[in-house]
């Protein structure tokens, strides 16, 4: 019962980190396919760098979107439930500071606590307008959406459909942009989260080398950022991994235990019905026993009752 009771309560605990873990391990993973994708990114620049085709430009224009979508889809698919609410450490973030969730777990069933900071590791943008207002493409319905600068949602909409770059300037470390699709026109100031690497139209479509170079200084700064924030997050992960770890192998050694008392008792509990068994043997056959001599001692008596025999001849015929 002790051990059934100690189990119970690492358990408990174990639940929770595992659920961390998981939110971690998630993280982990797509934080792999987002490392392989900027270093795809970064090769498909280079390749086409000196090009004069059109054809090997445009290619590159279309191929480094792509990229840049599946960056963010890692990123926002990273998702982990844990006590019925959705944790993303990677993406999926709330408010114009592209904050992120943070996961808050003990480390052990003594009662250590620990928190995993989350870091956006997408690309995705928003513009910043002159009235306060924030712009965000949500790209799987098309649109712009405009936020307040708290983050929640104003309703309105723009759609993202022959939206085109009027003007980008970058100066003062400042991105001043406008952006129309001919009814409909944004104007204010680039705000880039995580790795902050743009779509192409933000590098002209890659026209010329100046705009590859441009987009190849943004990915080696965006690399620099996700080196950092990486290694923390893993380095969070393989503590609750390796505690998780520990908590799995006292559950089996308390299984292990439990298990080793219930054959002693089955081996116990089998002795004793075997002396039950024995016992109620030779009672019975001590039953028997009597029974076989009280069988002879009846006979006697009723021998012994009956007197005895008449006399031979013609004295038997007299009744002697």
């Amino acid at each position: 019962r002790r051990a059934k009771i100690k189990i119970a309560k690492i358990q408990r605990v174990k639940d929770g980190i595992s659920d961390s873990v998981s939110a971690a391990s998630k993280a982990i993973t797509a934080i792999g396919w987002i490392e392989k994708h900027i270093d795809d990114m970064r090769t498909k620049l280079l390749s086409t760098l000196g090009s004069t085709s059109p054809d090997d430009r445009s290619n590159l224009a279309k191929e480094f979107d792509q990229i840049w979508g599946q960056i963010n889809a890692r990123a926002d698919g990273a998702n982990q439930s844990i006590n019925h609410r959705i944790h993303n450490l990677i993406g999926n973030t709330h408010g114009p500071e592209w904050n992120t969730e943070d996961v808050y777990t003990s480390t052990g069933k003594s009662g250590g606590f620990t928190v995993i900071k989350g870091a956006y590791l997408g690309s995705q943008f928003s513009i910043k307008d002159t009235e306060g207002f924030f712009w965000r493409l949500i790209e799987n319905k098309g649109v712009y959406k405009q936020f307040n600068s708290n983050g929640s949602g104003t309703g309105k909409e723009i759609s993202a459909e022959n939206m085109i770059v009027n003007s980008f300037d970058t100066s003062e470390n400042i991105d001043s942009v406008t952006i129309s699709n001919g009814t409909d026109t944004i104007t204010g100031n680039l705000d880039r989260g995580g790795l902050r690497i743009l779509k192409s139209e933000y590098y002209d479509k890659f026209d010329d080398d100046i705009t590859i170079q441009k987009a190849i200084g943004d990915i080696d700064n965006a690399i620099i950022y996700f080196d950092a924030k990486v290694a923390r997050l893993k380095g969070n992960a393989a503590i609750l991994q390796s505690n998780n770890e520990l908590m799995k192998d006292q559950i089996a050694e308390l299984d292990k235990e439990v298990a080793d008392i219930v054959t002693t008792g089955i081996k116990d509990n089998g002795a004793k019905n075997s002396a039950a068994q024995l016992k109620l043997a030779v009672t019975v056959n001590n039953l028997n026993l009597v029974s076989q001599n009280n069988q002879g001692l009846v006979q006697n008596l009723l021998q012994a009752a009956q007197g005895p025999g008449s006399a031979p001849g013609i004295f038997g015929l007299m009744g002697y």
